[in-house]
């Protein structure tokens, strides 16, 4: 096990679920040529299907670190978790982990399930522009084995504006994992915010 995942002593079934999710998430950068160690992997989400378990991984990643976050996003409570050791993926550290409480949807696998990187805004790009080239930069509409989902989550009071491209395979029963862009870091949005 590696020495500076210590979120994983004493829970083996999730480190190995953790190294399987690395190994997807290199093996989904690498069909959309996405080099991970040019960009800030900005933090990791595990997606759950009831609050029980929900409540476990929060009980287990809060032993490790600190709440940066419990905003309500389209909906839901979503916590976001600062570990005071960051966790290791694709040879990044990554301190922040996002747990979505859940609101009925179900994942077909409940474990880690995307990172998020962030692509910043370029001088006076407007939201539109910034969805235009990152499409164009990963040549998204071209890739029909590729779901590609833009989104702008809905956070009460956030100033900074927020989209996101979630990409994925569409065929999820090999690899389930999602690889988002945001244009901001998630501690900018936080920080923002609390201004």
């Amino acid at each position: 096990m590696r020495e500076e995942n210590i979120l994983f002593n004493n829970h083996t079934a999730l480190y190995n679920e953790f190294l399987q999710f690395e190994q997807k998430i290199i093996s989904l950068a690498a069909y959309l040529g996405l080099i991970l160690s040019d960009y800030e992997i900005d933090h990791i989400a595990v997606r759950v299907n009831n609050c029980k378990t929900a409540k476990s991984y929060l009980e287990l990643f809060v032993k490790y670190g600190v709440i940066l976050s419990d905003n309500i996003v389209n909906g839901r409570v979503i916590y976001l978790i600062k570990l005071h050791q960051p966790l290791v993926l694709a040879g990044q550290k990554v301190q922040i982990i996002e747990l979505p409480f859940p609101n009925g949807k179900i994942y077909p696998q409940e474990s880690w399930e995307h990172i998020e990187i962030v692509i910043p805004f370029l001088a006076k790009e407007s939201t539109i522009e910034w969805i235009e080239r990152i499409k164009k930069q990963f040549l998204l509409n071209q890739m029909s084995e590729l779901s590609v989902k833009v989104d702008e989550p809905k956070v009460d009071g956030e100033i900074l504006p927020n989209p996101s491209i979630a990409l994925s395979f569409a065929d999820k029963t090999q690899n389930h994992s999602c690889i988002k862009v945001h244009p901001y870091s998630i501690e900018e949005i936080i920080e923002v915010n609390l201004k």
